[in-house]
């Protein structure tokens, strides 16, 4: 036969440090109201009594209860010091215990004579004496029941068994129910002010416990913060070591398949160039992840129309959707107010390009289609990405915008994209305050739709127009390369395999290079009076005391003319920040050939330009 024990709380409770230490301070708290309580209601009881009682005997009393009732005062005073340690003092604590106990007696000794000032046949007289005794008892048990019961329980007994020794001869025959009732009120006041006591000591315990699981979450939210900087900055350290190789890996194909055309189409080159722009591709998207998520990318508002933006993305997706047999075609409401919108137009650009790419990779048959049109039932505007692909499952499209989450490359084929463009969509549109919806059916297709509420739409275009402008095409930019015959470049990388491939890209190039390699004063030997460079493409992590963007500032000062880019293959934002501030152009490595080529024509370009309008002027 099971039986049941049940755990029994003790009459008197277990010593505690972090709890008597909780009681210490409450007790502490009521010290004055119980000293200057005495102090008050014995002043009372002498002045109730005084006609009846005997003068001597109750200047006693007075006198001994006044004495006591400043010793809780000197008591508070003594214990002050403690109040203001942060931490449990044990020691302390029980040192206190003693030291309050003792006054207690004292005090409950000197109520306890209130029996002396009974007087017999004097029936008022002694209702006030034994109301100041029940006024008394309950005083106590108000200033100890909070803090210590076990307090109470020593000054209750000795004020009850003192005053009993003289009720019989005060009360003759009725002597009996009178004591009666006093050890009656004494024990039920007992037993409620130990449920009392029993009730606060657990809310003490509860409170405690809340506070050293707030303490324990602080620290665990503490180290993971550590840890991610930790994270973070073995991240940054790991990616600039790696970017280095994978970037010069990118520009030593580039340069190897101008100065052997016929290994163009050979599939070993092409599959060495797909691996290349694999790797390239995944650190993009995770430095664009690593800027979204902390929260340093800012949006840039503009107005501008959308029509050319859709058109573009259209354009770009066209040669991906021919190859694998799908329809794309776009759709514009002849509903629309206005296609005119004021937000971030490059954020909003990589959103609707992640959705089309995405739709692409998952879609083997059918088509897409992008739609603009009108949101129902309220002034904004839906952007829409609609395909006929695999679809996704109700269960799992609250995950899709996770990072690295594929539903349907459970394999890891890199061909289906790395699981994050979702994700910088989500952040993307949380930066830009807008809103993303997804709707879908296994094996029926699946609607994404963006929804640009009615604060960005613009009813009527601006007084000056904003005409966005994107990079060149793949193949139109290899093709213009020629322009950048002659051009003097000079090149600052320490690394010597970047430092070979970047020179072979641009001698490929035709362009004029000299090099350096520390950040310091010796770069500009690499220049002359008759050497000026018109560009200069420095890496920011150099050994010397100057860093890339330090020395650019160094060579802008000797060379007005010159235009700075910053490469680098930190991921830290503190360097784009940086190089903002500092008006410098920044590419992130490793750089894609083809936007190399044109950033290097688009720059100098401009370059001309503004020499040819100063010699006009100067004519």
């Amino acid at each position: 036969m099971n039986t049941r024990q049940t755990q029994r709380t003790p009459w008197f409770p277990i010593f505690e440090p972090e709890v008597e230490h909780a009681l210490f301070i409450l007790g502490y708290r009521n010290l004055l109201n119980t000293g200057y309580g005495q102090i008050v209601l014995a002043c009372l009881v002498a002045l109730a009594t005084h006609k009846r009682a005997n003068t001597l005997t109750l200047t006693l009393w007075l006198g001994y209860l006044l004495l006591a009732g400043l010793g809780y005062l000197a008591l508070h005073r003594y214990f002050a010091p403690m109040v203001q340690q942060s931490g449990p003092n044990p020691a302390g604590v029980r040192h206190w215990y003693r030291l309050r106990r003792s006054l207690q007696v004292i005090s409950s000794m000197g109520w306890g004579c209130l029996g002396f000032l009974l007087v017999p046949d004097a029936t008022a007289h002694n209702v006030m004496v034994m109301t100041a005794f029940a006024g008394v008892v309950g005083h106590s048990a108000a200033g100890n029941s909070a803090n210590d019961f076990l307090g109470f329980v020593i000054s209750g007994s000795t004020i009850v068994l003192m005053l009993l020794l003289r009720v019989p001869a005060i009360f003759g025959e009725d002597a009996l129910s009178i004591m009666l009732m006093c050890i009656f009120y004494v024990t039920a006041l007992t037993t409620v002010l130990r449920n009392t006591h029993n009730s606060l000591r657990e809310s003490i315990r509860l409170r405690l416990a809340h506070a050293a699981l707030a303490v324990s979450n602080a620290s665990q939210a503490a180290l993971a913060e550590k840890a991610n900087r930790d994270k973070s900055e073995f991240l940054a350290a790991a990616s600039h070591d790696l970017r280095q190789p994978v970037h010069a890996l990118l520009l030593l194909i580039e340069a190897y398949r101008q100065q052997v055309p016929t290994a163009v189409n050979h599939p070993l080159m092409k599959n060495i160039a797909q691996a290349g722009h694999d790797i390239s591709h995944l650190f993009n998207a995770l430095m664009e992840l690593s800027r979204l998520e902390s929260g340093t990318e800012k949006p840039i508002s503009s107005e501008f129309d959308l029509t050319p933006l859709l058109r573009d993305l259209l354009e770009r997706s066209q040669t991906e959707a021919l190859q694998k047999g799908l329809l794309l075609r776009s759709r514009q409401s002849s509903r629309l107010p206005s296609t005119w919108v004021c937000t971030d137009s490059v954020l909003l650009q990589r959103i609707l390009g992640n959705l089309l790419t995405n739709a692409l990779r998952y879609t083997a048959q059918g088509g897409l289609l992008l739609s603009l049109r009108q949101a129902h039932g309220q002034a904004g505007i839906w952007l829409e990405v609609w395909d006929t692909g695999i679809g996704i499952s109700a269960a799992d499209q609250g995950r899709i915008f996770d990072p690295y989450v594929q539903i349907a490359n459970r394999e890891r084929d890199r061909s289906k994209g790395l699981g994050l463009g979702l994700a910088i969509v989500q952040h993307a549109c949380e930066l830009l305050g807008l809103q993303i919806e997804v709707r879908s059916q296994p094996q029926r297709g699946t609607r994404f739709r963006l929804t640009l509420p009615a604060q960005i739409v613009r009813a009527t275009p601006p007084a000056k127009a904003v005409h966005l402008t994107y990079p060149a095409s793949a193949s139109s930019v290899l093709q213009t390369a020629s322009w950048l015959m002659g051009r003097r470049v000079l090149l600052v990388e320490d690394d010597p395999l970047v430092q070979v491939a970047m020179q072979s890209l641009l001698t490929g190039w035709q362009m004029e290079v000299r090099c350096a390699t520390r950040g310091d004063a010796s770069v500009l030997e690499s220049c002359s009076e008759h050497w000026q460079p018109e560009c200069v493409l420095c890496d920011f992590r150099l050994p010397g005391e100057l860093n890339g963007i330090e020395v650019l500032d160094l060579l802008q000062l000797k060379y007005p003319k010159a235009i700075g880019v910053l490469i680098t293959g930190e991921l830290l934002q503190t360097v784009q920040q940086a190089a903002d501030d500092a008006g410098y152009l920044l590419l992130c490595k490793p750089v894609d050939t083809k936007v190399l080529a044109f950033t290097l024509e688009t720059l100098l370009d401009r370059r001309n330009e503004e020499r040819d309008s100063h010699e006009h002027i100067d004519r």
